[in-house]
């Protein structure tokens, strides 16, 4: 007769969950590299930010960080758009460590690596990991920076502090928002120890002289979005009832996340955050003199802005897992206090599977509705190449049309200035429906009057399952654009010669 031996549930170590989240972050990730067949135009400016021939785009503020690692790899000859989609996706995969250290302050071993999985698959992670973009570069820096600063406030650590100024001074050269953490940085060296805190205080000021040098001239065109959104602009874009546009984004920074990080890990993280913000201790009151404050702040500062992208809710990612997460760990500790092993595995395995399950698929149809994003207008662009080299190319698309053709174009003329369009005989002209709605108008006017010959069209098709391209002009970047999230919008790129 055989002895019973109690069922004993086998715990992965911390290495082996690091290499587990390693491998699946790769093989997510790898294949998918070339999904996506253009780049954005904030993804164009970084490729040629350091170029002589570089864009000035309004409303837009890039700052260095991320394009100089850009930079770095075309210098030895590697292709800039799939450079910059690995250093996208290994910045994301890097992300995954600060949330693994500071998810085990508040919960087990198993239950950390579940967090790490979740945000793995989260949409938005996985979309802008594989895209020429500083988010998830932001995001890595922005949250090892919080993960610092929590270590510093709970363990004392000097060296922590110095790790969390260096991590802050990266998320600041790679987005505005990075500027955030400099308060908190500078209270924390100032109330870690009196020793050598002059000390502190001058290698602050030594290693963020940096962003704030590279932000000083931009500070006009980052307040131009603020101005735009409290109604201190004139013109076209001026905003008549500001209080109403901080209302709508409120309800829109609210109820968008549960669709973008999906129902279960939205509800789970709001619990979750609830008794986060009512734990005591020392992990307790970091969470809440820390990474609640700074939150808070971010949260207020995209209110004010007209603009909207789902995007912009990629920095509140970590912040939502860890909450659903913890969450979740209570959850199970409750089912563990009633006896039934079966039912607790039913519960725990068919949860998280499930929730896992979600993401995953959501995530791959995210990829499949918007991987040819801009994709016209980089095939319309290609065919530039084989044009005459002296040949004069007319767009209404600057940025995206140069870079994928490797040609100097011109803007259209009335686009910039009351100048009507004259062109001569021989010309080129490149049109995209994403920039001029109306473009079957602006062809009939070419036919008639320049007797424009049409030398190539491209076409592309879109569903913003995660608020990418719109039609309407007056979508684009808006709130409104959540509503046709499940419409596909459909896109023209047209090249024209001009015969007379």
């Amino acid at each position: 007769m055989t002895e019973a031996h109690p069922y004993q549930p086998r715990q992965l170590t911390p290495a082996q969950w690091a290499w587990f989240l390693a491998f699946m972050g790769l093989l997510a990730r790898l294949p998918f590299l070339k999904v996506f067949s253009a780049e954005t135009t904030d993804g164009v400016l970084c490729l040629t930010y350091f170029s002589s021939d570089f864009v000035q785009t309004p409303r837009f503020v890039i700052l260095p960080g991320y394009p100089a690692l850009l930079w770095i790899g075309q210098a030895v000859g590697l292709p800039g758009w799939l450079w910059g989609r690995a250093i996208s996706m290994t910045a994301g995969l890097l992300f995954l460590i600060p949330l693994w250290k500071l998810s085990r302050r508040w919960v087990p071993v198993e239950m950390a690596g579940v967090i790490c999985v979740i945000a793995l698959f989260s949409p938005l992670l996985w979309e802008w990991s594989l895209r020429v973009m500083p988010d998830t570069l932001f995001l890595m820096a922005f949250w090892w920076c919080l993960e610092r600063l929590t270590t510093v406030y709970i363990e004392k650590r000097p060296a922590a502090w110095w790790h969390a100024c260096l991590w802050g001074a990266l998320a600041a050269l790679t987005r505005p928002e990075g500027f955030l953490l400099l308060p908190w940085i500078l209270v924390s060296g100032v109330s870690l120890s009196k020793e050598a805190v002059w000390k502190r205080l001058a290698g602050l000021a030594l290693v963020w002289a940096g962003p704030l040098y590279f932000i000083y001239p931009k500070v006009l065109t980052l307040l131009f979005a603020y101005q735009e959104g409290m109604g201190l602009t004139e013109g076209t874009e001026r905003i008549r009832f500001p209080f109403v546009n901080f209302i709508d984004h409120f309800y829109a920074y609210l109820s968008q996340p549960l669709y973008v990080f999906t129902p279960l890990i939205f509800w789970f993280a709001v619990l979750g955050m609830a008794k986060m913000a009512r734990r005591s201790g020392a992990e307790g009151e970091a969470f809440r003199k820390i990474l609640l404050q700074v939150y808070i702040l971010v949260f207020l500062s995209r209110l004010i802005p007209a603009t909207y992208q789902d995007r912009h809710m990629l920095p509140f990612l970590p912040l939502l897992v860890l909450a659903a997460g913890y969450q979740l760990e209570s959850f199970f500790e409750s089912l563990e206090r009633h006896r039934g092993t079966i039912r607790l595995m039913f519960w725990k395995n068919g949860l998280l599977t499930f929730c896992l399950a979600w993401l995953a698929l959501f995530g791959s149809v995210v990829l499949m509705g918007t991987n040819d994003s801009f994709g016209d207008i980089k095939r319309s662009s290609e065919f530039l190449k084989n044009l005459p080299s002296e040949a004069l190319i007319y767009t209404d698309e600057v940025p995206k049309t140069q870079y994928w053709s490797g040609r100097k174009v011109v803007l259209m003329p009335y686009l910039y200035q009351n100048t009507q369009f004259n062109p001569k005989p021989g010309d080129y002209v490149v049109l995209h429906s994403c920039y001029i709605p109306r473009i079957n108008d602006v062809d009939r006017h070419l036919t008639e009057v320049h007797d424009a010959k049409l030398l190539k069209e491209e076409t592309s098709m879109v569903v913003p399952l995660l608020t990418d391209l719109m039609e309407d002009p007056n979508l684009q970047n808006r709130t409104a654009s959540t509503a046709f999230r499940f419409k596909p919008q459909f896109f023209r790129s047209r090249v024209y010669q001009i015969l007379k």
